[in-house]
């Protein structure tokens, strides 16, 4: 059991697609059926609120982002391409005697590996980005512990989440004598959001008002987020249609899990089965005014987590949760393996052996719609600094819904608190869009970065510069703007000194910008031409490139 020294336990894990932590109660069947023995987290969060970087985390064996490499959903600073899978959590599970299974979401931008099975997987059937919920094509297959395995095209006929529950009976029945890992990873309630039909306007009268929504005053924020308007009553209505599908979407969802439980339970491998349910992320609600996930807000870094088993007395508790990285060294503390990223297990919390866990949790983000951002959440406060220079603190006890910044009034706890987020944030790249100029001209800029650790090496690794116009190994831009008055359109990589566990190189970032350049002649044969032409010198470390030893 999870308090004696009995290992080898099995381990599912129910993982939503931006599911908010307020909206567990969307799982009413699983909450009656779990109710007596689950152990709430009420203070869980995930160091990266975006879904591959908090999806490769915790299947790396829980490393941070700026270790694994996949910082973004997308390549080259993430993606399922860049995740590198050759010494993971399931890896090692399956070499540990687990059958170990993956059914859903692996990672973002799966489908450009093809018909590809990462190694570390008995059953493995993945959803590829922007398949239908009905009907859908995955790719289905198994590897070993030390290599990749080709998969096969399976269309999973009816509604997703009920082939996701069937296919996990499935593998229960296939493995009675193993330990199972069984990551069962929903799309819900993620967009496009189509709800079972049986399901659709369960939530018709469902109209999410909660603190902070449509903020009046956000003066006291980045200026990114003071720029966004207060919606007017026609897009109010529609971001209230699309909150009540994502309510309807967990509906299948809540019978899935219930019923992937029953059949555990006839199984008799209940008692021996610690089950977790939890999100990637969670999205803002209109919460100051803003409609996306990736922020430093409550609503899109904590998330729901809810840990059961026989043996455990039904509370809640405030210990904080890392969840991307403890859950990861959790399971692996379960199966009797020593942890191997930046988690804690949580067992000590579990079997209540203390009533603390973390005393901070970093957060970091590097979004692509607004400024790349770091910060840190204790048990009290949240402070926060972008790439801007700006900052927030929160006292969370006071204001959990982050209405008024108190960053003037505070400065030693601001200050305490930066020098936390100093110590722990990942590299990345800051400088925002470049001020434009004419053709022909003197031009300079200096490219910034913070986090990571010794100095920085930037290089171009995308577009063309034109003859006359450098980049200097400290990020400094000089020289000559084209005279044809081409805009430029370039993207520059930064990497420090650092030597990631995971694959060995430094942490690295990259930007694009395109320039605008005004004034030009029209002539041809100019300085841009393709003689001018500085060409990228370093690549972006790929999913098949060094990797740890050992």
């Amino acid at each position: 059991m999870p308090c004696s020294a009995e290992v080898a336990l099995s381990v599912v894990v129910f993982i939503l697609d931006d599911m908010r932590a307020d909206q567990l109660s969307e799982l009413p069947l699983t909450g009656a059926r779990l109710a007596d023995h689950a152990v709430l987290f009420d203070r869980a969060y995930v160091t990266t609120p975006m879904c591959c970087p908090e999806r490769a985390s915790f299947l790396s064996g829980g490393w941070l982002p700026m270790h694994t490499g996949v910082i973004t959903n997308d390549a080259p600073r993430g993606g399922a391409t860049v995740f590198l899978d050759d010494d993971t959590l399931p890896t090692r599970l399956l070499d540990g005697g687990y059958a170990t299974a993956l059914h859903g979401k692996y990672l973002n931008e799966y489908a450009e590996l093809g018909l590809y099975v990462p190694p570390g997987w008995s059953d493995f059937a993945a959803v590829e980005e922007g398949d239908p919920w009905n009907d859908a094509t995955l790719t289905a297959g198994s590897s070993t512990a030390t290599a990749a395995g080709e998969g096969t095209e399976v269309l999973a006929e009816g509604y997703y989440a009920d082939w996701m529950a069937e296919r996990a009976q499935a593998f229960i029945g296939a493995h009675p004598d193993d330990p199972l890992f069984l990551y069962s990873s929903f799309r819900a309630p993620h967009d496009p959001y189509e709800p079972e039909p049986e399901d659709v306007g369960g939530h018709a009268n469902f109209f999410w008002r909660g603190g902070a929504w449509q903020e009046e005053d956000v003066s006291d924020k980045p200026a990114w987020v003071q720029r966004l308007p207060v919606l007017g009553k026609a897009r109010v209505a529609e971001l209230d249609a699309v909150h009540q599908a994502m309510q309807d979407s967990l509906a299948s969802v809540d019978r899935a899990i219930v019923s992937i439980l029953d059949s555990l339970d006839a199984a008799g491998r209940l008692d021996s089965t610690v089950v977790v349910v939890t999100s990637d992320d969670g999205q803002q609600w209109l919460e100051h005014r803003i409609t996306q996930k990736g922020v430093a807000y409550e609503e899109s870094v904590r998330v729901p987590l809810v840990v059961w088993h026989p043996s455990l007395r039904a509370h809640h508790t405030e210990a904080m949760v890392a969840t991307n990285l403890d859950l990861a060294a959790t399971v692996l503390d379960l199966a009797g393996m020593p942890a191997t990223g930046n988690g804690q297990s949580l067992r000590p919390v579990l079997c209540e052996e203390r009533d603390t866990h973390r005393e901070l949790v970093p957060l970091q983000a590097w979004p692509s719609r607004f400024p790349t951002w770091a910060g840190v959440v204790t048990p009290q406060w949240k402070y926060v600094e972008t790439g801007t220079g700006e900052k927030e603190l929160y006292d969370l006890r006071l204001d959990p819904f982050e209405e008024q910044s108190v960053v003037a009034e505070n400065p030693d706890i601001a200050a305490a608190l930066a020098a936390e987020v100093e110590a722990t944030r990942g590299l990345a790249v800051i400088t925002g869009d470049l001020a434009g100029g004419e053709a022909g001209a003197t031009w300079s800029a200096d490219l910034q970065a913070w986090g990571g650790e010794g100095a920085y090496r930037w290089s171009l690794v995308g577009g063309v510069l034109p003859i006359g116009l450098t980049l200097g190994g400290d990020g400094t831009l000089s020289g000559a703007l084209p005279a044809d008055g081409e805009d430029l359109d370039f993207t520059v990589e930064v990497v420090d000194e650092s030597v990631s566990p995971v694959h060995g190189g430094p942490q690295r970032d990259r930007r694009r910008w395109v320039v605008p350049v005004s004034g030009g002649c029209g002539c041809e044969g100019d300085a841009a031409g393709a003689g001018g032409v500085l060409m990228a010198v370093a690549l972006w470390r790929g999913r098949r490139g060094v990797r740890k030893s050992g």
